[in-house]
């Protein structure tokens, strides 16, 4: 039987289905323990990601002096979670750290589904504390200019996002034409829908949206529609 039409927002609550804690579930991945990855050591810092036990892990192998990361415990509630340590305190800081971690785990070939040098994209993306609050991102030269008082939390390598779960932006335009049917008869829509190059470092060779990508850091929405239109 046919399905009756739905609303775009019925379409998006049906695909925005995820749920860290899913006691409906289950399968392996519906039980794995998500960490929040935090901006500071304090556990009412913004939460910025969930992180798999296996991320966890290999952050507690990172050594440097000072510390990058701080590993916080609550023996009381058994909340855990992982954040910047105390030094890493203003945008470029965090950037720096998460520029030098995420170009050792490419080269040492950790996560090659995600970050190997084929999946790297070169590309950075903004993080911010409220992944739904406000787009500020003043751009590289002025990442600090007002510290913490902006939405905006530091950049990091697009392709690293996946690994860190973090949410990230993209934009998609859909191209249609009507073409006028017989007499008497309604019009017929035609969607304009691209085949992705066979180069691309994720789903080469798949169907696409008319125009789409991920939003930059230094990019606004209707400047990232023309740079992917282009």
């Amino acid at each position: 039987p046919i399905s009756p039409p739905q609303s775009f927002l019925q379409i998006v609550q049906s695909c925005d289905n995820f749920r860290v804690a899913d006691t409906g579930r289950t399968d392996a991945a519906a039980q794995e323990k998500l960490v929040p990855w935090l901006l500071t050591p304090s556990p009412t810092s913004p939460a910025v990601g969930l992180l798999r036990p296996e991320v966890v892990a290999q952050l507690r192998k990172e050594i440097a002096s000072p510390p990058n990361w701080f590993f916080g415990h609550d023996p009381a509630s058994g909340k855990e979670w992982v954040s910047f340590a105390d030094g890493i305190s203003t945008p470029s800081a965090r950037s720096r750290v998460m520029k030098d971690l995420c170009e050792r785990w490419r080269d040492s070939g950790l996560w090659p589904d995600e970050i190997s040098p084929r999946k790297w994209r070169n590309e950075l993306y903004p993080i911010y504390r409220n992944p739904f609050g406000r787009r500020d991102y003043l751009g590289h030269a002025d990442e600090d200019a007002q510290g913490d008082a902006l939405n905006y939390a530091f950049r990091m390598e697009r392709a690293a996002c996946g690994v860190f779960g973090i949410v990230t932006y993209g934009v998609h335009m859909t191209v249609y034409e009507e073409v006028q049917g017989a007499e008497g008869e309604r019009p017929e829509y035609r969607i304009w829908v691209p085949r992705r190059a066979a180069t691309k470092q994720t789903w080469p060779g798949y169907l696409d949206n008319t125009v789409a990508g991920g939003i930059e850091a230094g990019l606004g929405v209707f400047d990232c529609v023309v740079k992917e239109a282009m």
